[in-house]
Formats: structure tokens, sequence, C-alpha cells
């Protein structure tokens, strides 16, 4: 079994593995880098390191939203990089048993265009789609 976030993008459950987010912060001020790729929001500083930070939407191809009061910012640390996602929601943890997850079959995701998702889950009527970070990252 293992813990994982879940956060809401659009109307869709993402689930992050709960070992790689450092924390979850409100949104704030976010200083934007210059000539960065559309996805890339800029960069933070907290608790005195400087952080980039992603839109998770964007990256996940769906279009760029104003950001609201609920939006929320995931510290996740993979590979001894921070980087943060913004997300339009983190409020849940949820228990997963591995024999659950489901592997995605369109393994170079041509059809689904799931290029960051490599599992999903259903708990109960929910299917929440289990984000890869290697891919979210790179």
């Amino acid at each position: 079994m293992s813990l994982y976030i879940v956060t809401k993008v659009e109307d869709e459950d993402y689930a992050i593995e709960i070992d790689k987010v450092q924390s979850i912060e409100k949104i704030m001020k976010i200083t934007r880098v210059p000539k960065a790729k559309s996805y890339v929001e800029g960069v933070v500083n907290i608790r005195g390191d400087i952080i980039p930070i992603i839109s998770l939407r964007e990256k996940l191809g769906f279009n760029k939203n104003q950001l609201k009061d609920k939006n929320r910012i995931v510290i996740l640390k993979h590979d001894d990089i921070l980087i943060g996602i913004i997300v339009d929601s983190a409020n849940e943890i949820v228990e997963i048993d591995e024999k659950n997850l489901d592997v995605t079959e369109d393994n170079d995701n041509s059809i689904t265009g799931l290029n960051m998702v490599d599992k999903i889950c259903k708990i109960g009527n929910r299917i929440l789609l289990i984000v890869n970070l290697d891919k979210l990252i790179s």
C-alpha cells in the first residue's frame, strides 16, 4: 500500500506519490522567467529555496486559466531537484494498493495523449490518473 496526494486539474483527479511531495503551498507571488516555455510559470522563494514552478494544467494540454485562491502549488522533490506544480486543488490523501494500479496500454501515448500518466487506479466510482514524475519533469 502506498499513499498518494490527490490533486485536481479540470475535472480529473491526478495522484502523486506522497513520498515525492515536500509541501503544499497556497498561491504566492511567482516571478516570471523570460523566454521560458509556456507551461513554466516562473520561480518562487520558499524558505530560502528558489523553486521553478510549472502549470500542470498546461503541461497536460489544458487551457491556461486565471489563478484563484483555491489553486495550490505542490512542491515535489525528484532526484534531489525541487519543482513546484500548480494544480486546481489538492485536498485529499488516499491509500492505494499497488495491485490495483493498471498500467496504461498505450505505451507511446499516441492514442490517449497521456504522456505523463502511466498508471490508472479505480477507487469506488472515481478514476485516479497516476502522474509519472520522470515524464512530468523532463
